[in-house]
């Protein structure tokens, strides 16, 4: 780990040759730590993706610190990796160690300045190693035999996030190692999202792990996701047990995962007019029933106590036959016992719970029937299925329902 970078940018390591041995300690490298390496676009991102894309590579960077984790990049500031570099400053605290491979006639770090159309190396990274070579490419093995170095048997993720350079992906499959692909950034990684590949790309694909993640379900789902790789998984929560005197329904979470969107695109405007039409009631509905539900429990778990409490100082008189004050706690317990059994009836939570659960299980059914059936051959056909998707949703959030 390390504090702020420095105001020069990435301290920068030259090899002398390009087969040259990687060495950590000589590079200031550390050694026995799990790598993230990242293949992504270099072109410049669409201001709407990499706002989407900046709050996701801020938790993956937050996390790999919080693992000890080390990046892998090709350390230039442009493209998912400047991106990155925007994230790191956000990183308030621990940095997590980032190292760009990049070769010698491609770069300039920050003391130089740019001939022959030179890139300037990103200035938040810690390591620059620098490969002699004229292509890009001269720098891919350098970079596999760096990340080999510093991970040193432990885990290796790659992040793909766009990109266009497949020899990179198939490199790293060909090891074994999982694949994380955050769908819905364009190029390599909705290819690998959709399966539109090819060759030894598509076979290892197939048969690798690969986890993908759409970018709209955001940084929860790929921190999961990051941490299930990294061997850090959050332990699973055991169900609540006790209801809450004050609750508050949780925020809603869509009833497919948006990356659907990317993995079926036939199903695409299926999916949009579901989500338009069925998903805020079945939303609306689903929160009514938990609420209802906590109520009930609420009620339930008094009257208990209640009960209890009753019949704890019930056997306390008998044992004090001459101290009054056990009779009025027996009285006052079974008074309150009943005072809460009858709010709870008149109030009639149980019932009204069953009805929004039938109503919202219904309406998730609904919404399921609508991605099975037949797409619409037009436009016009689509919108009257519209309409009669919004009929179908006012009769079930209507419906009598029998408890």
């Amino acid at each position: 780990m390390r504090g702020m970078p420095t105001a020069g940018g990435p301290t920068v390591k030259r090899l002398s040759q390009p087969d040259a041995d990687i060495k950590p300690k000589a590079l200031g490298l550390p050694r026995g730590r799990a790598v993230i390496s990242v293949f992504g676009s270099t072109q410049d991102i669409e201001t709407d993706l990499a706002a989407k894309l900046l709050p996701v590579l801020r938790s993956v960077v937050v996390t790999a610190a919080r693992n000890g984790a080390v990046f892998v990049t090709e350390g230039t500031d442009r493209g998912v990796v400047h991106l990155l570099g925007m994230a790191l400053q956000a990183c308030e605290q621990r940095w997590p160690v980032v190292v760009g491979v990049a070769p010698s006639s491609k770069v300039h770090d920050l003391t130089e300045t740019s001939t022959n159309g030179q890139v300037a190396l990103e200035p938040n990274h810690s390591v620059a190693v620098i490969v002699p070579g004229s292509e890009w490419t001269d720098a891919t093995p350098v970079l596999f035999r760096t990340i080999d170095a510093v991970r040193h048997r432990k885990p290796v993720i790659a992040l793909v996030v766009g990109g266009e350079n497949e020899k990179e992906v198939v490199d790293h499959l060909s090891g074994d190692n999982p694949l994380l692909v955050l769908a819905g950034t364009g190029g390599l990684a909705d290819r690998i999202a959709t399966g539109d590949l090819t060759g030894d790309l598509a076979v290892l694909v197939r048969s690798g792990k690969i986890f993908i993640v759409h970018v709209d379900e955001g940084a929860g789902k790929v921190v999961t996701a990051l941490e299930r790789l990294l061997g850090k998984e959050k332990p699973v929560k055991p169900p609540r047990i006790w209801p809450k005197v004050r609750y508050r329904a949780p925020e809603p979470r869509p009833l497919i995962d948006p990356g659907f969107v990317v993995a079926y695109p036939a199903l695409a405007d299926a999916i949009h007019d579901a989500n338009a039409v069925v998903a805020p009631a079945f939303h609306e509905l689903d929160a009514q029933a938990d609420v209802e539900q906590n109520r009930y429990r609420l009620m339930a778990v008094l009257a208990i106590g209640g009960g209890l409490t009753t019949t704890v100082f019930g056997a306390l008189q008998t044992w004090l036959k001459d101290t009054p004050w056990p009779g009025v706690l027996v009285v006052a317990g079974g008074a309150f016992a009943a005072a809460i059994t009858i709010v709870a009836r008149k109030r009639e939570s149980l019932d009204k719970y069953l009805t929004a659960r039938s109503r919202a299980e219904r309406l998730r059914a609904l919404y399921f029937a609508h991605l099975a059936a037949p797409a619409p051959a037009t436009e016009e056909e689509r919108q009257d299925k519209v309409a009669d998707l919004e009929a179908a949703v006012s009769d079930r959030k209507h419906e009598v329902v029998r408890t």
